[in-house]
């Protein structure tokens, strides 16, 4: 086998190297002509007249569109040789064979009917075959070149395998419009590229309704909060009943913590806005006692909870949202003060922004951190407004209106798996998308959702939303 496997290599090397030798031949023949047709357009140029130049024009350049034409010569394999082990148990090392190589003119690109949508990913089939027209076997990943243009409008590209042996191709665009789209394999394109595909607005569909299984007895009031956490569990606020509750991802309540009872601090007076800060637990924001409370939703303990209710330094009225920035830090939207509150995991204040000057907030109701920026959900104002790392304004987009971007009181908003800017539109009873590049409008749902108030994203990419007028949790997609 030993001698096979030199035998097989041997050939394979020779064969190889005439081929090598043959393309340097006709290369260096290639180039001493194009040398000679330079020297005689440098010595035309140097010693003879204007007129013997522009009679020879002609000639020369009749001379160089020739060469031009000659394709110049490449060494091309169509296959390449491969080692494959064999299990232990037949007692032998394996096999070498020559695996045929993909070509690019007989590879295709499949999936290009599908509708493409503007934050959602998209994926298309390299069907890579052999010159034979068989599917190739060979390992493409690192031979494959992907190039779609705008560039800047696309996220996520990659190559992957299929378990059929095709090749996946996958990228998100960002944003509706035309995409040009080049695939090439071993430096050569396929047929049909360069191609254009166009990209719509999201669709954003209601797919159903979150089958919510309370305890008995339990009769919602005003859902309105929803957080989800990396096992799929989902807390939800009851602000009216005064309760959170910890649903598994099929909807069985698994936990109700609080009850609305004015004499004990431990419970809940107005749970509002709530989020995930690890697996275990959550923080939420209880509007009407001023404070921010932790809770371990798996024995439903408070494990502590802080604010002092004021306007002033580390005080707070009526917390209506909290969210984590990038750091793990507090970031709470103080409907009560119209301000963003920083804080610490302690509770210490940090910063404080959004309260003064011609960017101040009219009752705002949720704020997020994305790539250092923070954006507020300006519901008074009708718009989102954006503010850098340490709480400067930088800008805002949206007005007040119906229209596609325009809002009527925004309220929760939140970063879909494709890092979209997903708003509840409430007074319109719709979600709106938004790319967070240029902060342009993306999508919609398209069929009425009333009501939206809280929203989050599951870890299987449903966006899940919470209606106060009709209790109930919708799943988008």
């Amino acid at each position: 086998r030993e001698r096979e496997a030199i035998i097989s290599l041997e050939t394979t090397r020779v064969t190889r190297l005439e081929r090598i030798n043959s393309a340097i031949q006709e290369a260096q023949f290639l180039l001493k002509q194009m040398k000679q047709a330079v020297e005689f357009a440098k010595t035309l140029t140097d010693r003879s007249s204007s007129s013997d130049i522009m009679r020879n024009k002609e000639t020369l350049k009749q001379r160089f569109e020739v060469l031009r034409e000659i394709e110049v010569p490449k060494h091309d394999e169509t296959s390449f040789v491969k080692f494959t082990a064999a299990s232990v148990k037949d007692l032998k090392l394996g096999f070498i064979e020559a695996i045929p190589k993909a070509d690019a003119k007989r590879s295709t690109l499949e999936g290009l009917e599908q509708t493409l949508q503007a934050g959602v990913e998209t994926v298309f089939t390299l069907c890579s075959k052999t010159s034979e027209g068989k599917i190739s076997q060979a390992d493409l990943k690192n031979q494959i070149e992907v190039l779609i243009e705008p560039a800047k409008d696309v996220t996520n590209v990659i190559v992957g395998e299929k378990e059929d042996g095709n090749l996946q191709l996958k990228f998100t665009p960002k944003v509706p419009g035309a995409y040009g789209i080049e695939v090439k394999i071993n430096g050569d394109k396929l047929p049909t590229c360069p191609l254009t595909v166009q990209v719509k607005e999201r669709e954003l569909l209601v797919v159903g309704e979150m089958d919510l299984k309370f305890f008995p007895g339990d009769v919602p009031k005003r859902l309105y909060g929803i957080a989800v956490n990396t096992e799929g569990k989902v807390t939800v606020t009851d602000k009216s009943a005064g309760r959170v509750y910890v649903f598994n991802n099929e909807g069985h309540c698994l936990r109700k913590i609080g009850c609305s009872n004015e004499d004990n601090s431990g419970e809940f007076k107005a749970p509002s806005g709530v989020v995930c800060s690890n697996v275990d637990e959550v923080l939420v924001a209880d509007e009407l006692s001023s404070k921010v409370k932790q809770l371990n939703i798996q024995t439903g303990a408070i494990l502590k909870m802080f604010g002092k209710r004021g306007a002033g330094k580390g005080e707070i009225k009526c917390p209506i949202d909290v969210s984590l920035d990038d750091n793990g830090r507090i970031v709470l939207t103080e409907y009560g003060n119209n301000r963003i509150h920083l804080l610490s995991q302690e509770g210490e204040t940090i910063s404080i922004f959004g309260d003064r000057g011609f960017a101040k907030l009219d009752d705002p109701i949720s704020c997020i951190h994305c790539r250092d920026r923070f954006l507020v959900s300006d519901s008074g104002n009708h718009c989102i407004k954006v503010f850098n790392h340490s709480g400067s304004f930088l800008y805002r987009f949206g007005q007040q209106g119906n229209g596609d971007g325009q809002f009527k009181s925004p309220y929760g908003i939140c970063l879909d798996n494709s890092n979209n800017l997903l708003v509840c539109d409430r007074g319109n009873n719709r979600v709106q998308q938004f790319s967070l590049i240029d902060n342009r409008f993306t999508g919609k749902t398209i069929t009425d959702l009333p009501d939206p108030t809280g929203i989050a994203t599951a870890p299987d990419g449903r966006i899940l939303v919470t209606s106060g007028k009709t209790n109930k949790v919708y799943i988008l997609k």
